[in-house]
């Protein structure tokens, strides 16, 4: 697609990074079977550009029981980049910390992120997933039976690539489970008790976006920042007010992970580098 030609990588992106507003931001429409999404897209460098799509696209804030992930799937699949999805997640026990890179003596001590600190260490890359959802449709594929292969759901070439730019940046991170859940209320705390066993954050839109991704055959990835305890954790009620302000505090530090992959992943093209995944390949073996 000629709006696209000189898009390096493509994020999707909920409250606080979804479509630019800013006049540099070019906005196209990109038409799907599923229906018309909105693209805005940035310039990051010679003949670099980063593609933005809103998750919660429209005039009001779509919930995300009501998102068109099939839409913003295959409008991502058009553009043809690998992707790297935003999410914003609750905490639900200690994690380890892969790296920690904080210059305050009393936090450097630390090996674990956990609900009560999360604020010191608020990102989170998913390495897998759990699927609590109810009535989103997960597959591109009703009309004949496609077995998609989700041994490693997360694009191990992205991650890797979006883990070496973090400890460029001396950011520090956690690895681990996803679990997602219906939404649009947020967990009960016997839910997240339960939870807790088998994944360490929660949120409400990292599925069926990761899975769609696998069945179009992108390289996906996902970011998550930290941006409350989960119910229960706390003494205080669970709020969208404290997840905006989560958000708020993290989003520079975002967009510059962003442009710093985008970086990453252009220089590599330059070079003739290979990516080390099979995404692509993840139906080929699946049809009955």
């Amino acid at each position: 697609m000629e709006s696209f030609k000189n898009v390096i990588l493509t994020v999707i992106g909920g409250v606080g990074y979804d479509a630019l507003s800013t006049e540099e931001a070019r906005v196209c429409e990109v038409q799907t079977s599923y229906g018309t999404v909105s693209v805005s897209v940035l310039c990051a460098g010679e003949n670099s550009d980063i593609a933005f799509i809103s998750r919660h696209q429209g005039k009001h804030h779509v919930p995300p029981h009501k998102i068109n992930f099939l839409a913003l799937i295959d409008a991502a699949r058009q553009i043809s980049t690998p992707v790297l999805s935003v999410n914003s997640v609750g905490l639900m026990r200690n994690v380890l910390l892969v790296e920690n890179f904080e210059m305050n003596e009393k936090l450097k001590q630390k090996t674990v992120a956990s609900p009560e600190s999360f604020l010191d260490f608020p990102f989170f890359i998913p390495n897998d997933f759990i699927d609590l959802t109810k009535n989103r449709i997960d597959t591109f594929h009703n009309e004949e039976t496609i077995h998609t292969d989700m041994t490693d759901p997360y694009c191990m070439d992205i991650r890797s690539l979006l883990s070496g730019v973090l400890k460029d940046k001396s950011v520090s991170y956690s690895e681990g489970t996803y679990l997602c859940t219906e939404g649009p209320r947020f967990e009960t705390k016997a839910e997240i008790r339960m939870y807790a066993h088998f994944a360490d954050v929660v949120g409400m839109t990292g599925v069926p976006e990761v899975s769609l991704a696998k069945e179009a055959g992108l390289c996906y990835a996902s970011l998550c920042t930290i941006t409350n305890p989960a119910a229960g954790l706390s003494q205080n009620m669970v709020t969208a007010d404290e997840v905006k302000v989560g958000v708020e505090k993290n989003q520079k530090t975002v967009f510059e992970i962003i442009f710093a992959l985008a970086a990453v992943l252009k220089n590599r093209k330059n070079n003739g580098g290979r990516k080390i995944c099979q995404c692509q390949n993840a139906t080929v073996h699946g049809k009955l």
